[in-house]
C-alpha cells in the first residue's frame, strides 16, 4: 500500500511539473478575437440571393458577348474587309501573277481601300500578307478558279471562277470578281456607271 503511495505521489509530482514546465513556454497574454455578426433575416437572404442571380446573369452575358466578338473578328466577311496586303500566286503555267497584278492595279477600288499587293517569290514575301490570292486553272479547261485566304490563320474567304481564252483574257475578269468579294465585305454597294 505504501508503494502504491508513493507511485501516486510521484506521478501527481511528475504531472505538476510538467505542467509547469508546459505553462512557463507558453506566454502569459493570449488575444482571441470574437466577431458577432447578426444573422439576416429573410429579407437580406433574398436580397442576397437575388443580387447573386444579377451578376451570375451579367458575367454570362459579358462572358458571351466577348466569344461573340472573337466569332466575328474570324469571320470570313470581317477578315476580307480588314485585308490591306495581297499576296498573288498561281498555281498554274497558264497564267502569270503580275497579270492578275496589272489588272487588280487598273481598279480605282484598289486606290481607294488603299490595298497593296507584295511582289515577289517565296515564303518571306507572303508572311507579310494579309490574305492570299491563289490562281488556278485545272487541266484541259477553260476555266480559271482562284482562292482568298487568310494568311495568318487559312480560313478560305472567297472562292469562285471564270471562263477565259489565256490568261490575258482572265486576269480582268478575276480582278472584278475579287473586287466585287472586297466590295461585298466591307458592306459597300457597287457605284452606278
Amino acid at each position: 500500500m505504501k508503494r502504491a503511495r508513493l507511485n501516486r505521489v510521484l506521478l501527481l509530482v511528475a504531472v505538476f511539473v510538467s505542467a509547469n514546465i508546459f505553462a512557463s513556454a507558453q506566454t502569459s497574454e493570449q488575444t482571441i478575437n470574437v466577431k458577432i455578426v447578426p444573422s439576416t433575416t429573410v429579407e437580406e437572404k433574398v436580397a442576397n440571393d437575388t443580387k447573386e442571380r444579377e451578376l451570375r446573369k451579367a458575367a454570362e452575358e459579358k462572358r458571351a458577348a466577348e466569344e461573340a466578338a472573337k466569332i466575328a473578328e474570324t469571320s470570313p466577311k470581317a477578315l476580307l474587309s480588314r485585308a490591306r496586303i495581297l499576296y498573288i500566286t498561281s498555281n498554274t503555267d497558264y497564267f502569270e501573277t503580275v497579270q492578275l497584278q496589272n489588272a487588280l492595279r487598273k481598279r480605282n477600288e484598289v486606290d481607294a481601300w488603299q490595298l497593296a499587293m507584295v511582289d515577289g517569290w517565296g515564303w518571306d514575301k507572303r508572311e507579310v500578307a494579309d490574305i492570299v490570292i491563289e490562281i488556278d486553272r485545272p487541266l484541259f479547261t477553260w476555266t480559271f478558279t482562284y482562292k482568298i485566304t487568310n494568311r495568318s490563320n487559312g480560313i478560305l474567304l472567297a472562292t469562285g471562277k471564270v471562263t477565259a481564252f489565256d490568261g490575258n483574257a482572265a486576269a480582268p475578269m478575276l480582278a472584278e470578281r475579287i473586287v466585287e468579294e472586297i466590295r461585298k465585305a466591307r458592306g459597300e454597294t457597287k457605284p452606278k456607271k
